[in-house]
Order: structure tokens, then C-alpha cells, then sequence
């Protein structure tokens, strides 16, 4: 890999987000759909009967139990909602998990992220006292085994912010990219050879839709023990500001974050959890529907980008778009700026998630919109860049 000069200054998504129309944000990722109707109605039959109060830190009894059906169903792993310590916890969204993870295992420790990464894996270990160190992905998005182990091993062994930790996040965000079979047993080698936690961030787990399936690191060979899986509703249901997540893993993994979650946060919001409860397991077609969804999105939204000269990456998922922005630009902030002026249309620069200047021709595009949103900003894009 060669080497590629720091970067100094970062775009701010939220900042891009306050600065670009409704009707042309494609910057932050959330999904803006509409919630389940279901959802809704449970929820507000809920709070009207005054069910709004405390609830242990661990989450809510019902929720965790179609949780844990959930994860068997769809990730094959059994996980005892009823276990003491727990192995599975409700998390206040998956930043509440990360948080608790950081607070409880990295203080004056490190952890491994894959570069272009998501920024709040890199913000809340420097807020917790951690520290965190990128491992560049090639322009393909691939890695070499032995490059990630000999960049962990000089990791692991320096006295200062030793290497406690992998993330692994698949698909990922910002690039979709979804880890193949060979890179998830890579990762999990280097991991059992090093003794290293692997904290494995599956938020976008159902929008895969390449050739590759989505694999919970935690389903290989001797991986369980040593793996902390994080998950969220946020996307999935659409509900991002209800700050609802999960995370589970061997009980005495599990058992550090309840605590810390108990201090920093008390309990998820109780309501809503109960809500959900009633909802997540009932309809088992579901995310096959959420996927095939966003497959079309995917497809017309990059057609029409084709047509206007990006580079599609062919990530095997559906929540975001990455891409190299049209040959004639080379710098990714300025494009942005130029699209939300004269289209009232944003996208996220490829380096606010990079240290380095690799990426600065790409950008993250967030999909999860109506579409009258999504074919609104493709008829100004065209009348932009055409």
C-alpha cells in the first residue's frame, strides 16, 4: 500500500445534513420511511396505558425473548434470553452497545477498524479514553491476511493503547461492502492467533443482496467466546430516533456493558421496547420485503448515477451507494458543494471516513428515502451534470 498524505479537516455529515433540502438529502444515514403502522399503534397504546416507566437495564423480558428468536432464525445462533449473566442485552440503539463496549473493555487500550470506516466507531473510543487504529482497505475494498496480522501484532505488542480489539462491520458502512466467507475466517484467525476481542457491528445485516451471505463472525470455529455482536433497530424499522439496539455475546462479555449501560443510561425507553416486542417476530416475511425494497431502490438510483458518470462499487448490499463521483471531478467536498447549490441535492464525501486522501473522489450515498425523494434528486442531478 502506498503511502497517502493525513487529512486535517473532516466533512461533518451533520453539519452537510442542516445544509441540503429534505428534498434532496441523501447525506445521513437513516432510514427516513415511514414506520410500521403496527409499530405505531402499539407504541401509542402503550404509553397511553401509562406503561412508561423504569425497566431493567438489560432491557425488556418480552423484547429480548423475540430477539433472541430473531437471532436464531436469521443468523443461526442460539442465544438464552433468560441466561445469568445475560448474553443478550437491549442497548439505548447500537451507540449505547459501542458505548458500553469502550467503557468496559478499551480505556487504555486500542481497536482495529477498517478503512474508509464509520466515524462513530473511531469518535467513541477517543471519548472513552481508547484509542483507534485504521487498517487500509485496498482500492477494491480487499485485505491480505498476512498484512492485517502483522499490523495487529505491531499493535498488540506497544506499550501505550496495546490492541485489545477488532471491528468488523458487514456490510458495512459507508461502502455497503459485504465481508466474504475467506475474509471473515481471515479476520477471525488473526484474532484467535492474537487473543483479540472481535466486536462485530451487523446493523445493515438485511439488505444483503449479492453473492454474498451475511455471516456473523460469531458463527465461526471458536469465535462465540470472543465476539460481542452489535445490532439496531434503527434501520430496519425505521425508527432512529427511538435509539433502540441489541447486543449479545457470552455472558461474561455481556455482563461488563449491563453494568456500564445501568450507569450511563439507566434503561432503553420502556414503551417502545414493549412495542416493538409485539411486532419484530410476527410477520416472517418481513426483511425479505425490507430487502427487496431497497434491491429496486438500489438498481434505478445506480442506473440513473451510471448515466451521469459514477463508478458504482458492487457491494453486495442495498442501504448506501458508494461511488467515485464522475471522472472530470476529483475532489468530492467540492463536488458536494457544487450539487447542494446549483440542485439542492447532498451526498457524503468519501473523506469523512478516511484518514487519508484515497477516497476524496467518492462518495456515500444514503438511499433509504421515498421515492419520490430518491427520483426527485435524480431528475436535479441530471439537469446538473448532463
Amino acid at each position: 500500500m502506498t503511502e497517502a498524505k493525513v487529512k486535517k479537516v473532516k466533512p461533518d455529515i451533520r453539519a452537510i445534513t442542516r445544509l441540503v433540502p429534505p428534498s434532496g438529502n441523501l447525506v445521513q444515514g437513516q432510514s427516513e420511511l415511514p414506520i410500521d403502522p403496527q409499530l405505531a399503534a402499539e407504541a401509542a397504546a402503550i404509553i397511553a396505558a401509562s406503561q412508561n416507566h423504569y425497566g431493567g437495564s438489560e432491557g425488556d423480558a418480552g423484547l429480548r425473548k423475540a430477539v433472541s428468536e430473531k437471532i436464531a432464525r436469521y443468523n443461526g445462533i442460539e442465544v438464552d434470553p433468560d441466561a445469568r449473566p445475560f448474553e443478550l442485552m437491549i442497548t439505548n440503539g447500537g451507540t449505547g452497545a459501542l458505548i458500553g463496549i469502550a467503557q468496559s473493555y478499551l480505556r487504555g487500550r486500542s481497536a482495529l477498524v477498517f478503512e474508509p470506516y464509520y466515524p462513530y466507531h473511531r469518535l467513541i473510543l477517543e471519548a472513552f479514553g481508547a484509542k483507534n487504529e485504521a487498517f487500509e482497505l485496498d482500492e477494491n475494498l480487499g485485505f491480505e491476511k498476512d498484512a492485517l496480522l502483522a499490523r495487529c501484532r505491531e499493535l498488540k505488542d506497544r506499550s501505550e493503547f496495546p490492541l485489545r480489539a477488532i471491528i468488523v462491520c458487514s456490510p458495512a458502512n459507508p461502502t455497503g461492502k459485504v465481508l466474504s466467507q475467506t475474509e471473515l475466517e481471515a479476520v477471525a484467525d488473526v484474532a484467535k492467533e492474537l487473543d483479540l476481542m472481535v466486536i462485530s457491528d451487523e446493523v445493515y445485516e438485511h439488505y444483503v443482496v449479492g453473492e454474498d451471505p451475511h455471516t456473523p463472525i460469531a458463527s465461526l470455529p471458536e469465535m462465540r467466546e470472543r465476539t460481542i455482536t452489535v445490532n439496531s433497530f434503527s434501520k430496519s424499522w425505521n425508527i432512529s430516533g427511538w435509539r433502540l439496539g441489541y447486543a449479545y455475546g457470552k455472558g461474561d462479555l455481556i455482563a461488563p456493558i449491563n453494568a456500564a449501560a445501568n450507569v450511563i443510561y439507566v434503561c432503553p425507553a420502556t414503551p417502545l421496547q414493549a412495542a416493538l416486542s409485539r411486532v419484530l417476530m410476527a410477520d416472517g416475511d418481513y426483511y425479505t420485503r425490507l430487502r427487496d425494497k431497497f434491491d429496486e431502490k438500489r438498481l434505478r438510483f445506480s442506473g440513473g448515477l451510471r448515466e451521469l458518470g459514477f463508478d458504482i462499487y458492487d457491494s453486495g448490499s442495498a442501504f448506501y451507494i458508494w461511488a467515485r463521483i464522475p471522472e472530470r471531478y476529483s475532489d468530492a467536498i467540492a463536488f458536494n458543494e457544487m450539487l447542494m447549490r446549483e440542485a439542492g441535492v447532498g451526498m457524503t464525501p468519501g473523506s469523512a471516513f478516511a484518514d487519508i486522501d484515497t477516497w476524496d473522489a467518492h462518495v456515500r450515498i444514503c438511499i433509504a428515502r421515498e421515492d419520490h425523494i430518491l427520483y426527485g434528486s435524480m431528475e436535479r442531478l441530471m439537469n446538473v451534470l448532463i
